[in-house]
């Protein structure tokens, strides 16, 4: 890997071509979603990349990296898709490019990546990158305790039953490739399915539950690739989604708001 870096592959800067589309682009204000213009983030949170999927947004998520000013960035698990290194192109190379220029010094940016179940080589991404690696991240926003946790642990069904969970991933994905802009199977097919409406309440369940042993105020998953903010016992639970789904989504932490923001 660290000879693909050196070789060149791994580039530092967007090509000029993509560069000149970008500066012609609206730069969003995100007023829907936070009540008034917002151009910069103290912190902002993502979840399940899935590097090496054909399904991963990977132009989408470079624009948005581009364009989006914030002082850290969080990375809510499943950077990639799996740990087979060959399955990546070469604008899945570019992400890994603009986050490694994303953690230089000058830049005063922190990215941390939270573990995945998906991903793999944490310590390879750490020394190639400058990415820190956590199993969960807590950290406190205007005094308020915030965990964040991929939430896969809560998940029994996909780690009980691995072939039943990859043919039911494979049919959702083939259904993303089929009609990748409205996503009406897919759609369809996660209001439709029991198991996910059924694994969906189990991560927000383990969630809050966990959040309330860790005297958490908000505690924020990934892993089901269900936009959520809601609830309970005094716990607010919010879930980004994935950059394989349309729109993509992030939370985004002002000084004195939260919400989750689509990125078209």
């Amino acid at each position: 890997m660290v000879e693909i870096y050196q070789s060149g592959y791994l580039e530092n800067e967007l090509d000029k071509s993509t560069k000149a589309i970008l500066d012609q682009i609206a730069i969003p204000d995100f007023s829907a979603h936070f009540g008034k213009p917002v151009d910069h983030f103290e912190t902002v949170i993502i979840s399940d990349i899935h590097l090496g999927s054909k399904v991963s947004r990977t132009e989408q998520l470079l624009d948005f990296l581009e364009r989006i000013s914030f002082k850290q960035l969080i990375i809510n698990g499943d950077v990639f898709d799996s740990i087979n290194m060959k399955r990546l192109n070469r604008q899945h190379w570019r992400v890994l490019s603009v986050l490694r220029r994303l953690t230089d010094m000058e830049n005063h940016i922190e990215v941390i990546w939270v573990r995945g179940n998906h991903d793999g080589y944490s310590d390879l991404l750490t020394q190639l990158l400058g990415i820190r690696f956590y199993n969960e991240y807590e950290f406190t926003w205007n005094g308020k305790g915030v965990l964040v946790f991929h939430g896969d642990i809560f998940d029994k069904f996909t780690s009980k039953y691995p072939k039943i969970s990859d043919f039911a991933d494979y049919l959702y994905r083939f259904s993303l490739r089929i009609d990748p802009k409205k996503m009406r199977i897919g759609r369809w097919l996660k209001r439709n399915s029991k198991t996910f409406i059924r694994n969906v309440e189990k991560v927000f369940e383990g969630a809050i539950k966990y959040a309330k042993s860790k005297k958490a105020d908000i505690v924020i998953c990934g892993h089901t690739h269900h936009v959520e903010d809601r609830t309970a016992d005094g716990i607010r639970y919010l879930n980004p989604g994935s950059w394989t789904d349309a729109p993509s989504h992030f939370i985004g932490f002002t000084k004195d708001d939260i919400a989750i923001a689509s990125f078209s």
